[in-house]
């Protein structure tokens, strides 16, 4: 586990967004996870223990970016799974957060990378420390 803190109007900012971003691309479930797996915020409800899907979702990005260097060097700037009931969708938020995005349904949504990229850009925005490369700390 990090020692990653963040303050509570920092919070509140965060899961405000979060949220009007959930119902604009109508996802079932969102979170916001440390790469260590630690939980920093998430809206919606899967109905299982997130803990496990944030640890697993950091794994399966990290291969798929050591993937994306085996064939080239370019790092992959997003993972995603389509499956018969749900697809997810993971993404860096900077080197040390993901996003990870379940939709319900075997599709995601058009353009889901524009809306991605907006929504990391405004999480930055409203929580600078987000992407200071100091340390896994944030305060």
């Amino acid at each position: 586990m990090s020692d990653f803190t963040i303050y509570s109007d920092d919070a509140a900012k965060v899961q405000r967004l979060m949220t009007a971003y959930q119902a604009s691309v109508k996802a079932e479930y969102i979170v916001l996870c440390h790469r260590d797996g630690s939980i920093i915020a998430e809206v919606g409800s899967l109905g299982i223990d997130a803990t496990p899907l944030a640890v697993l979702s950091t794994a399966s990005f990290d291969s798929a970016r050591q993937v994306g260097m085996m064939l080239g060097g370019e790092n992959f700037q997003a993972v995603s799974f389509t499956g018969e009931s749900r697809s997810i969708y993971i993404a860096p938020v900077d080197r040390a957060l993901l996003l990870v995005q379940i939709f319900p349904g075997s599709k995601l949504p058009n353009r889901i990378e524009d809306f991605n990229r907006l929504l990391v850009e405004k999480l930055v925005d409203a929580v600078p420390a987000f992407t200071q490369n100091t340390s896994s700390l944030v305060r």
